[in-house]
């Protein structure tokens, strides 16, 4: 495909013609631009060229022609606009400024993303984060629909295509009780023991769920009796300390848990809750994104 006459004009070009419009003089531009005036001379002499016209009226004072006002006018703005995003676009990839937003699972939101938060601002004061909370469902329509950068949170399945899963860490998981529960004074429980407990259900659309519910069934012949469908953890632990039922729950969340509740882990079948992050699979990430994951590979973890 031919190019048109504007394909024509650089940069260079315009920086020049700028240049020679402020200082006055072809010697003083090539000062400013760190070239020769002979250079100079070249570049706004090709532009008049492809211009069809003269720019400038040469003298013992170089000054514009209309024409040639009209290209610095332009010039002056473009190469602002120009030199701005670039600086911009540098100072992202050095990480001196920048945005990431993160849809992170509720058991996940409160339990592990504040001290990674506070790790990254104190790494990265440069770098603001947004926190979204939530479901399993809204963590991958936010990374979807690119309303976020990265989703943390338990483990998706082979579902979507579209995003790419990376495992972080493996959690067990554990009956969390009230502490006058029966079974609150146990080291571990049997699985079997769950059977008929009422169960408050956490995130119920999540697919670790469903993971959890096969194994109980074809190892221990337990099939969970849910009471309560909830979205927020905070929720369950107060159905919980009401005495409304029981819940499992990956032993991370513990840090967050009321002084009169318990958690005993679930044996035979041991169950586990693997927290992964999620991306698009063929969208890059920003460099405040990447510089995020990065962190979150090694620090992501439960609190001991």
């Amino acid at each position: 495909m031919a190019r048109t006459r504007m394909e024509e004009i650089s940069l260079q070009q315009l920086r020049a013609l700028a240049a020679v419009a402020e200082s006055g003089s072809f010697t003083l531009a090539a000062e400013a631009l760190q070239l020769t005036q002979p250079a100079i001379s070249h570049l706004v002499k090709r532009m008049e060229s492809e211009l069809g016209q003269a720019l400038v009226v040469r003298g013992r004072r170089i000054q514009m022609t209309s024409a040639g006002q009209m290209m610095v006018d332009t010039a002056v703005r473009a190469l602002r606009l120009i030199d701005e995003s670039v600086g911009a676009c540098r100072s992202q990839s050095q990480l001196r400024e920048g945005r990431v937003v993160l849809a992170v699972g509720h058991l996940t939101a409160g339990a592990l993303l504040p001290p990674l938060l506070r790790r990254f601002s104190e790494n990265r004061p440069g770098l603001a984060t947004t926190l979204l909370d939530s479901t399993a469902e809204q963590m991958i329509s936010r990374v979807l629909t690119q309303e976020a950068d990265l989703g943390f949170g338990s483990d998706i399945g082979q579902t979507h295509s579209e995003l790419a899963t990376e495992p972080l860490f493996t959690e067990r998981m554990g009956l969390f009780m009230r502490e006058d529960h029966p079974l609150a004074q146990r080291v571990v429980i049997d699985a079997r023991q769950l059977d008929g407990l009422p169960f408050i259900h956490v995130n119920p659309d999540a697919n670790v769920w469903r993971s959890v519910s096969r194994m109980l069934s074809s190892t221990a012949n337990v099939y969970p009796r849910v009471v309560h469908h909830v979205s927020m953890l905070s929720t369950a632990f107060g159905l919980i300390q009401a005495g409304a039922g029981v819940a499992l729950l990956p032993r991370y969340v513990e840090v967050l848990m009321p002084a009169n509740l318990r958690a005993v882990t679930v044996t035979r079948p041991a169950l586990e809750y693997q927290v992964v992050a999620i991306r698009l699979a063929k969208h890059p990430l920003s460099p405040a994104a990447m510089a995020f994951l990065a962190m979150a590979r090694q620090h992501m973890k439960p609190r001991k």
